[in-house]
């Protein structure tokens, strides 16, 4: 198996951090890595017929501040679309893959979900710390082999509102309280999806904002089939 991490965006959230994890990761598991600090191989996409599986460690832009962290051209999108469609997946986490490139709509509906809040971090802090919350992550698959055998389980961390696409496989939930924003009280949001993109394998977990989330246990190891899941079945 061949991956290609696209390794970028805003350095205060150090994707290359998160980016040697997971080479790691993979490695582990037979898997040949490249690692890119720029979106341009995606304009050739010929060139990376070979890559079996692709994971952008992207850093998210923030409102006001889109030129600071670079987004993906019209061009690159197309590239990754078209090597997703052929049969390469696309595997990811946290805001490294479902807050990257805000201003490609297609991109988010190749993932199947976008980020829009972490109560109490609602609309935007600059405090990261004060967002950590205590939640509750429900495996409501039990028999999927990406979380067959792993229990639920509770995390402190950023507890991630999504808007996903209806399509998705739903793996794993997590409740929100409403002790931030009270009308959101009982919302049950995804936290683990896979589906599909034409020939294409996608995978997502939204839990990751410190290197420390993807060491947890249970999340390492469905990070780790999530991923092998994703990839091209040759």
């Amino acid at each position: 198996m061949k991956a290609a991490l696209f390794v970028g965006g805003w350095e205060g959230h150090t994707p290359t951090h998160f980016a040697d994890w997971y080479k790691a990761l993979l490695e582990e598991n037979g898997c040949e890595v490249d690692v890119y600090d720029t979106l341009e191989p995606l304009e050739e996409p010929e060139k990376l017929a070979d890559i079996d599986l692709i994971t952008p460690i992207w850093s998210s832009a923030r409102s006001g501040h889109q030129d600071e962290f670079g987004n993906m051209t019209k061009r690159q999108e197309d590239g990754l679309l078209q090597l997703i469609s052929s049969g390469c997946g696309i595997a990811g986490w946290h805001g490294h893959m479902g807050d990257a490139f805000r201003d490609r709509p297609t991109y988010h509906f190749l993932i199947g979900g976008q980020f829009v809040a972490h109560p109490p971090g609602w609309p935007d802090n600059l405090q990261p710390t004060e967002d950590y919350i205590d939640y509750d992550v429900t495996i409501c698959r039990p028999d999927d082999p990406i979380v067959r055998g792993i229990r639920s389980f509770r995390l402190r961390s950023e507890q991630y509102y999504m808007l996903v696409d209806p399509s998705n496989e739903v793996l794993a939930t997590t409740t929100f309280s409403g002790d931030h924003l009270w009308w959101i009280e009982g919302t049950v949001i995804p936290v683990v999806w896979k589906r599909r993109w034409d020939k294409g394998r996608v995978f997502y977990c939204s839990i990751g904002h410190e290197l420390d989330d993807l060491k947890v246990p249970q999340v390492t190891e469905i990070i780790r089939r999530g991923a092998l899941w994703a990839a091209r079945d040759k």
